[in-house]
């Protein structure tokens, strides 16, 4: 029987559904980056801890967790019992509700940098607030982001980002912003783009523009663009060129919040923003967002110069998911994080060894409980956006396919999540899968 025929018989179900969504959604997906799953992107039917299953009963260890949000698992009891409760008591009112300050002390008593926070709906959201706090904090226009870094999909911020051209090696700052897609507008003149991980070439760009800067915004691990972690003292640079310069650094921890440490990126480095953005795990898979900053940053919302607004900014039901996630990581802490870096690392060291049996380069970065797999020689440096070229994707994902075969969901750019629910019977069992992968992909 053919690999096609094969696929048609095991995803059948998810096959006629796509199929059906076509007719009535472009492409047949809500959100284009499930496009790329293959031979089909998968239709789900129910999911618990770390475990999926599909409309055509096929089982998956999971670890896409919903890009990213599931840090306790699928279907975690507390998260549900508390959203199960609030449902009860109405959807939105329209009207302030006690669970607002209740997740706002939450987030005051795990963040360093919060000392007042703002809810919205997503994590594109989110950044847009921020830096519209930014200019009004700072009376200025421009904003320092990266290549390679990811701040969500809306027009101002969706430059030079992963899936984008890189600019040319030598190339001087400020970089040309690459748009992610057609349809954009043109963001060039208020978006100055520099490169990760280089402080000469950031205090070069501030020294040049920085009466013009409002802010730099980075995700603290370029955690979207290949999960590159900051250089050793880089933050702190960063930190220091922008005090010194009068513009505030925001920390996209949209990622990286609450997942790295209990207190996110911040926490882990040891450096504290002004402002940070939180999605994703905040709500344990509720939608729901943050901005935290410190008070002098949000003093502009606070006195009504940034009007901040929203229908569904900490709808109920999400605050209540957040609530009891936020509850959960503090009554867990350290110990939870402690066990999720083991967790990791043997997914990571059992990763490794497979490919290197099936004589397949494989480069791993591992930060907490993030890692980032590229078929790659493994003494390759990444430590920019344009490094991650090198790796040969295409090979990957037919990879993460020959995995899905096997009972094993993970992105097909590389990126995998690990969540509390995922034991080393789950980390075994994905590493056995790997052998018989990487060998067929070897083949």
């Amino acid at each position: 029987m053919s690999a096609e025929s094969v696929a048609t018989t095991r995803y059948a179900r998810s096959l006629n559904q796509i199929e059906r969504a076509r007719r009535t959604i472009p492409g047949g997906v809500a959100t284009a980056m499930r496009a790329a799953q293959r031979p089909v992107p998968l239709v789900i039917e129910r999911a618990a801890g770390s475990r999926m299953v599909d409309v055509d009963g096929n089982e998956y260890v999971d670890y896409v967790l919903g890009f990213g949000p599931m840090l306790l698992g699928h279907s975690p009891p507390e998260v549900i019992e508390a959203v199960r409760e609030q449902l009860g008591r109405g959807f939105t009112y329209g009207a302030q509700h006690r669970l607002e300050a209740e997740v706002a002390e939450r987030v005051v008593d795990a963040v360093p940098c919060a000392e007042l926070v703002c809810f919205s709906t997503t994590g594109s959201e989110a950044v847009q607030a921020a830096l519209r706090i930014a200019r009004a904090a700072t009376g200025r226009r421009k904003v320092i982001r990266f290549e390679g870094h990811y701040h969500g999909w809306l027009d101002p911020m969706a430059v030079s980002s992963p899936g984008t051209e890189p600019a040319p090696a030598g190339a001087e700052p400020p970089l040309p912003p690459v748009p992610a897609t057609e349809g954009q507008a043109d963001a060039s003149g208020l978006v100055l783009i520099c490169r990760w991980n280089d402080p000469d070439e950031l205090a070069g760009l501030l020294e040049r523009h920085g009466d013009e800067v409002a802010a730099v915004i980075m995700e603290p691990v370029a955690a979207n663009g290949g999960l590159i972690p900051p250089r050793p003292g880089y933050l702190e640079r960063a930190r220091e060129l922008t005090g010194s310069q009068g513009s505030l650094l925001i920390f996209d921890e949209v990622v990286t919040g609450f997942r790295l440490a209990r207190g996110g990126a911040q926490e882990r480095f040891g450096v504290t923003p002004d402002l940070a953005t939180y999605g994703k795990a905040i709500a344990a898979g509720m939608p729901l967002s943050a901005v935290a900053g410190t008070r002098a940053a949000m003093e502009v919302v606070a006195d009504g110069r940034v009007p901040h607004v929203g229908t569904f900014n900490c709808a109920p039901p999400a605050a209540a998911a957040a609530a009891a996630a936020l509850d959960v990581y503090r009554a867990r802490s350290p110990e939870m994080y402690e066990g999720l870096e083991r967790t990791a690392a043997a997914l990571a060291d059992g990763l490794a060894g497979a490919a290197a049996e099936a004589g397949v380069p494989l480069k791993i970065h591992r930060v907490g409980p993030l890692v980032q797999t590229f078929i790659l020689d493994p003494e390759t440096r990444v430590e920019q956006y344009a490094d991650t070229l090198a790796a040969d994707s295409a090979r990957f994902a037919r990879f993460a396919e020959a995995m899905l075969a096997r009972g094993i969901n993970v992105l097909p750019r590389g990126w995998w999540f690990l969540s509390t629910a995922h034991t080393d019977d789950d980390v075994e069992l994905t590493v056995e899968a790997a052998r018989s992968a990487f060998t067929e992909v070897a083949e």
